[in-house]
């Protein structure tokens, strides 16, 4: 089976620390072929090219998509760039997988599914938590009865803030509009529940400004100040319908907690996820039958750091169904928009949206 031909799009920090040494993975197992990446910065892309082995580097996405042959676009430029970039990438015959979210608006969203759709082409969309080993146990758990009807979970979807990670970038953008912890944290929490539980049906969410104003404490721009311009703390209700909740905070306001990740409670039982820095510890199951805790077996996590790509890619070569869907994507999307209108209007917004 021949590999997959990539081309990377976006050689920032997610792309060298995530995406690359993933895609690198796949080419040592024969999954895929890197044929060229692309920034907008030259000498990123070089340095890309050079320290991950891949022939071709530009620094235009119309060149590279003119001049190098390939199937699959992964698309790793920042959030604003994310739509455009996935439509040309989509109009020039390839397959798409996108950071998220996919786009600004749902109607966005729409254009890249039915742009994907139209060509027969295949769009996949990041969080990958849906095809990770640990979210699909706990579906299944849930799925078959284990704790019995669902009632409420709580998700945390929260950091310190991404001034204090220690990666080589300047984080200002962060606190600047177009950006926002429910975008940038609160995804991965919507990714998770929505896909053990499924999609949302009503969201009510309050947000507000903890701090005016946050400094660097790392890296080059320790000290650097940074001007907070837009809301750092969202908390939401999410309705699942059957009168199933979710309570999840999406906020820069959490530097430590000894809460679980992740709690599900049910009429028979409750599942709660550990972690430690964001480190998978363990999952442990209460059975109300016989009032105890017991541990769930983690099933082993691959060795690809990139499972989202990996997933498409498999999806690709070997007919497999795919689970990160655009229409996922787009609910993603829609929840996160509808969140922000519910904060501003103070009321309840219903979605439509499904996957």
């Amino acid at each position: 089976m021949k590999p997959i031909k990539v081309g990377v799009v976006g050689c920032g920090t997610i792309a060298t620390v995530m995406h690359l040494p993933g895609l690198v993975w796949m080419r040592d197992q024969g999954k895929v072929e890197i044929v060229a990446v692309t920034d907008a910065i030259a000498e990123k892309s070089k340095a890309a090219s050079v320290a991950f082995g891949v022939p071709a580097h530009f620094s235009d996405l119309d060149r590279m998509l003119s001049e190098t042959e390939f199937d699959l676009l992964v698309n790793l430029t920042p959030i604003p760039e994310h739509f455009a970039v996935s439509l040309a990438g989509l109009r020039a015959g390839r397959h798409v997988y996108t950071q998220k979210p996919m786009s600004a608006t749902v109607d966005e969203a729409t254009t890249l599914i039915d742009e994907a759709a139209k060509r027969g082409l295949r769009l996949a969309c990041a969080p990958e938590h849906p095809v990770l080993p640990v979210i699909q146990t706990i579906e299944t758990l849930v799925r078959g009865g284990a704790i019995g009807k669902v009632a409420f979970a709580r998700v945390q979807s929260s950091h310190e803030g991404p001034e204090q990670h220690n990666v080589p970038r300047d984080s200002t953008w962060f606190y600047q509009a177009g950006s926002s912890p429910i975008v940038d944290m609160g995804v991965h929490g919507l990714s998770r529940i929505t896909a053990i539980l499924g999609p949302v049906r009503r969201i009510a969410c309050f947000s507000g400004r903890s701090r005016d104003v946050r400094y660097h404490t790392v890296n080059e721009f320790k000290g650097k100040r940074i001007d907070v311009e837009i809301d750092d703390s969202s908390l939401m209700m999410l309705d699942f319908g059957a009168a199933q909740f979710a309570f999840l905070d999406a906020t820069y306001c959490v530097e430590a907690t000894l809460g679980p990740s992740l709690e599900i409670h049910g009429s028979e039982g409750t599942i709660a996820v550990i972690e430690k820095g964001f480190r998978l510890v363990d999952i442990r199951l209460f059975e109300s039958s016989k009032h105890v805790w017991r541990d769930v077996e983690i099933p082993p996590r691959s060795p690809c750091r990139d499972l989202g790509v990996l997933h498409l890619v498999d999806s690709l070569r070997e007919g497999l169904p795919l689970r990160l869907t655009g229409e996922r994507g787009r609910h993603l999307l829609d929840v996160m928009t509808a969140a922000t209108r519910s904060a501003t209007e103070g009321r309840t917004i219903e979605l439509t949206t499904e996957f």
